[in-house]
């Protein structure tokens, strides 16, 4: 026997109650570390195989479903009552007589373990990875006949203002709005905010705590100077004076671009008071195959319309019992038991437009008027990010 074995048997011997208990730990070891990786597997459930596509894809189960079941109740009607049925159906999931920027569609998450970072909050890349779920959540709720003719949305970009981190485990809603549009882009505003824990959320205004900001841009830098581990400031420095240049030029454009569109977005205050985190602004364009759509089309054939006041009307809000000017010829187009049909809108969607004379084009007339001078008064706005990020992209050659 070596004189190593011979000291750890004296060891053995001398110490057995530390050593029966080393054993005893080893040997439930490999039962620890199995229960250990259960409950890692747990934890990161929302990054289980497929579970991304089934949360994206979730809304069109539930639709889906609904039409389902619709067809198997109105299985022994007649074809004239099942059409109406589904004609009333699709009606009710229809936003008729809304005006566009007035809608909001809210997405429900929870900052989990696994889109969590280091820091201990939501980290960064899932910002966009929950962006997929509550934008086709947002589609799907304000543009269901535009799906129904077969149209799809293709994404162009997204910008993203990250304002204040969300704790961990933290619920937080995405609320997602119609921004603006122009010949070819729906640009969609996101916000990421949370319910203050233990307090109601209450109406604020830009007085709060007796201070208001004189400008859009002093109210983006109280906001950005809330969070240091978020912010988005450019780092400056007096000590290092250096000569302007071409390229220095165009990143001081698309910085001054970027942030007027920040200062613009961020300076609105949420009704219900809850806190804003982070601003992000996708850029969307209607395809029916490889044809685009112009989105006031795609707007009018989903019910979004001027409200009744523009014209000094006395009636009740557009509603689907008060339903607005332009919508039975919306309805002639895409409702069977009126004449229309899936084809018949399709065909519109992908080129027919262009055959209607324009002075009878009555998605132009639904979105004129106020609707239009927001549209116009916004598209300045998110216009702005669109030059910016052409800018940055004209840096890699210069």
């Amino acid at each position: 026997m070596s004189l190593q074995e011979r000291a750890l048997g004296e060891l053995v011997a001398s110490k057995p109650a530390v050593f029966n208990a080393v054993k005893a730990v080893l040997r439930r070891l490999p039962a620890a570390a199995k229960w250990l990786v259960v409950l890692l597997f747990l934890l990161n459930a929302k990054s289980w195989p497929l579970m991304w596509h089934y949360r994206v894809f979730r809304p069109v189960f539930i639709i889906r479903g609904e039409y389902y079941f619709l067809l198997l109740r109105t299985l022994f009607d007649s074809k004239k009552t099942r059409d109406k049925k589904i004609d009333e159906w699709l009606d009710s999931a229809i936003p008729i007589g809304e005006v566009p920027f007035d809608k909001v569609a809210v997405y429900k998450a929870r900052a989990t373990l696994d889109d969590s970072d280091f820091n201990g909050h939501l980290s960064n890349s899932s910002y966009a990875k929950t962006l997929d779920s509550a934008r086709f959540y947002m589609a799907l709720d304000m543009f269901i006949m535009f799906f129904r003719a077969g149209g799809w949305l293709a994404l162009g970009g997204t910008h993203f203002i990250y304002l204040r981190e969300i704790p961990v485990m933290q619920e937080y809603e995405v609320r997602s709005s119609i921004a603006s549009w122009d010949q070819k882009w729906l640009f969609i505003v996101h916000r990421f905010v949370s319910k203050p824990k233990g307090k109601k959320s209450k109406k604020q205004t830009p007085e709060t705590n007796g201070q208001q900001s004189n400008t859009p841009d002093q109210g983006v830098q109280n906001i950005l100077h809330a969070s240091l581990r978020t912010q988005a400031d450019a780092i400056s420095s007096i000590n290092t004076p250096y000569a302007s240049t071409p390229s220095d030029t165009a990143t001081q454009d698309t910085t001054a671009a970027l942030k007027t569109a920040a200062a613009s977005l961020v300076y609105t205050e949420e009704p219900d008071g809850v806190t804003l985190h982070t601003i992000a602004v996708s850029e969307v364009c209607f395809k029916i195959g490889r044809i685009t759509v112009p989105p006031v089309v795609a707007l009018a054939t989903n019910g979004f319309s001027t409200p009744p006041s523009e014209i000094g009307s006395s009636l009740a809000e557009y509603s689907k019992t008060n339903p607005p000017p332009h919508w039975p010829k919306a309805k002639a187009v895409m409702s069977v038991p009126l004449g229309g049909s899936t084809k018949k809108l399709r065909e519109l969607l992908a080129g027919g437009w262009r055959n209607v004379p324009e002075g009878e084009r009555w998605w132009e007339h639904a979105l004129s008027g106020v609707v239009e001078q927001r549209r116009m008064t916004r598209l300045e706005v998110v216009a702005s990010l669109r030059s910016g990020m052409e800018g940055a992209k004209a840096l890699v050659s210069m």
